[in-house]
């Protein structure tokens, strides 16, 4: 357990979550409760008694993300709803607490992952593994960034009950993007097409690497595929992008395999990019400025395509239903080889490797971090 206790804190730091090891502390529980910390308060004793969980998180995130945070905490007292494709899945909403009152932080993790304590950071759990606390705190970092920032676009352009932003959220806004201007990232990835399982699997691995090194996607959501003649290599479902060593399918397309049980639920939807665009790669990540930018305009119906740029954003859920981006999200990218999923994220593919899907997928980004200070620009 204290491995794991090390493994989840230096994936924090790795994953830029919290700028040193002083600001999370993490409790796995095994024959005893293991920690990073020197002690172990009365506070997480009192949960760990009242809860059926086997591993708490309480972190601050690093300063740029709990001031956005607590900004949003602020115009949500009590519970903030995410809009988000992930969110509304995964955490549904999140509870926001006044203190470090164990009975209240108690009720709130009863029915939720994770909650914000105001002053403190935010609270996570597991019931199986430290894991399951990380990925919550990942996610509730992405919500609420996401939240904050589709608000006020929304408020300024009185969209779905948004109330219009005060001068003080505009100004906290607007500090904020002078922080968060993206670099253009390298690219680390190969052009060269990978032939070989070994050298497929090799390739997949890099990718998802680099992707969630990029800040393209947390490690947990979105997924990656590659196609080799009637075969396709995915990521399984659940699997993490920089740790995919034995979570990558091999699914052969005549059905002979029952490998799409464990496979991404996005699964058909690879199937039916590939066979539209004759493409053989797929990165699909969850970059923040692209999801905001796809809700910006309100809601998108199913059926219905808007063009960002010269990017197509569709509508559909997760799967191969009635309403799944089986059915709109193949033919979004025939011509662009690229598309953003309304709430959701960009799905890149290439003809070749992973290197110009990558770069699809990068440049997206910085492209809606473009027009979301354009927009913003324009209305104040």
């Amino acid at each position: 357990m204290q491995d794991q206790v090390n493994k989840y804190l230096n994936k924090l730091l790795d994953h830029g979550l919290i700028n040193s090891p002083a600001d999370a502390q993490l409790y796995g529980l095994d024959d005893e409760i293991y920690t990073n910390n020197d002690s172990i308060p009365h506070e997480v004793r009192a949960l760990f008694d009242d809860l059926t969980i086997n591993s708490l998180l309480i972190a601050r995130p690093d300063p740029l993300r709990w001031a956005i945070i607590s900004e949003l905490a602020l115009a949500n007292p009590g519970l903030i709803s995410p809009k988000d494709t992930e969110s509304l899945t995964f955490i549904h909403d999140i509870p926001v607490i006044e203190s470090f009152d164990p009975g209240l932080v108690a009720c709130a993790l009863n029915s939720r992952k994770g909650c914000i304590v105001k002053g403190l950071g935010i609270i996570t759990t597991g019931t199986v593994s430290l894991e399951q606390a990380f990925v919550v705190m990942s996610s509730i970092c992405f919500s609420c960034f996401v939240k904050f920032f589709t608000d006020i676009l929304l408020g300024l352009q009185g969209l779905e009950g948004n109330a219009p932003p005060s001068a003080r959220q505009i100004d906290a806004c607007k500090g904020f993007l002078l922080q968060l201007t993206p670099p253009a990232p390298s690219n680390p990835l190969s052009r060269k097409t990978p032939t070989g399982e070994a050298d497929i699997i090799k390739a997949m691995d890099t990718a998802g690497k680099a992707t969630v090194a990029a800040g393209l996607v947390d490690s947990f959501f979105g997924n990656i595929s590659f196609r080799k003649d009637s075969l396709i290599y995915i990521s399984q479902t659940g699997s993490s992008l920089d740790e995919l060593s034995g979570r990558i399918d091999c699914v052969p397309l005549d059905g002979s395999s029952t490998c799409e049980l464990t496979s991404s639920s996005e699964l058909w939807a690879h199937v039916k990019i590939y066979e539209l665009t004759g493409d053989t790669a797929i990165l699909h990540g969850h970059p923040r400025f692209s999801v905001i930018m796809s809700m910006a305009g309100g809601h998108l119906q199913f059926g219905q395509t808007r063009i960002l740029g010269h990017v197509p954003v569709v509508a559909g859920e997760v799967g191969a239903g009635r309403h799944g981006l089986v059915h709109t999200l193949p033919q979004a990218m025939q011509a662009g080889h690229a598309a953003i999923v309304h709430g959701h994220g960009v799905f890149a593919s290439s003809a070749t490797s992973f290197y110009k899907a990558f770069e699809r997928l990068s440049s997206i980004e910085r492209m809606c971090f473009e027009k979301y200070s354009e927009a913003l620009s324009a209305m104040l």
